[in-house]
């Protein structure tokens, strides 16, 4: 399929194990986005670019470790192709609504993960449980709320030296409105990192604790 030299225009370079998965990764999708609707991207070349190498390219400036926390994870993006990446890495991937939560455990059981699972549960309402409050050395996430609401519901989750990196598209007006939350949030912004998916200007937002 020439859609997978898509990957080495980002600087991805996959292992033949990694192709084979995210082979795997798009049929499944496709087939279940056919019945299910999870994203309103339906070709293989729009899945692949801006599913798949936008939830990767996080790997290009992060090595995740330990427990990984996915809040508002769709479809299984950004986790599903994270977990590919590090394999070693335990994630957790969460949502609120059913048929995706049923989805991405399609998904996982068919591509035969290990150590990752989907729940579905609203972050606000469990991030106080023992077995989630401050249980994460990392808490993703990929545009799924306004930036001070997103840290109000990933903060809970945050071990004491753990990260919050957030998939954001490009906006000044936003991060000015999450950098007002950050101190009653006990958080500081350390890092951002700009790129690119094709004509869209993204950026990671890296915040831990003060």
């Amino acid at each position: 399929m020439p859609h997978f030299s898509l990957f080495s225009q980002y600087n991805i370079e996959l292992e033949t194990s990694e192709e084979a998965t995210f082979r795997k990764f798009l049929d499944l999708f496709m087939e279940y986005n056919a019945h299910t609707n999870l994203s309103a991207i339906r070709t293989p070349e729009g899945i692949i670019e801006k599913h798949f190498i936008d939830s990767l390219m996080l790997g290009n400036f992060v090595k995740l470790s330990g427990k990984v926390l996915d809040i508002g994870s769709g479809g299984g993006f950004p986790g599903i192709p994270l977990k590919t990446l590090f394999p070693e890495v335990d994630f957790t991937l969460m949502d609120s609504t059913g048929k995706k939560v049923r989805a991405m455990n399609h998904f996982i059981e068919w591509l035969g993960l290990m150590g990752i699972r989907a729940i579905q549960a609203r972050a606000e309402e469990v991030a106080k449980l023992p077995e989630y409050h401050r249980q994460f050395d990392f808490v993703v996430s990929r545009a799924t709320a306004y930036l001070p609401q997103i840290l109000e519901w990933a903060e809970p989750f945050l071990s004491e030296s753990g990260q919050i990196i957030l998939y954001k598209l490009t906006s000044p007006d936003e991060l000015t409105e999450g950098r007002r939350i950050l101190k009653k949030l006990g958080l500081k912004l350390v890092e951002t990192q700009d790129y690119s998916i094709g004509e869209q200007e993204r950026v990671f937002l890296i915040f831990e604790r003060i």
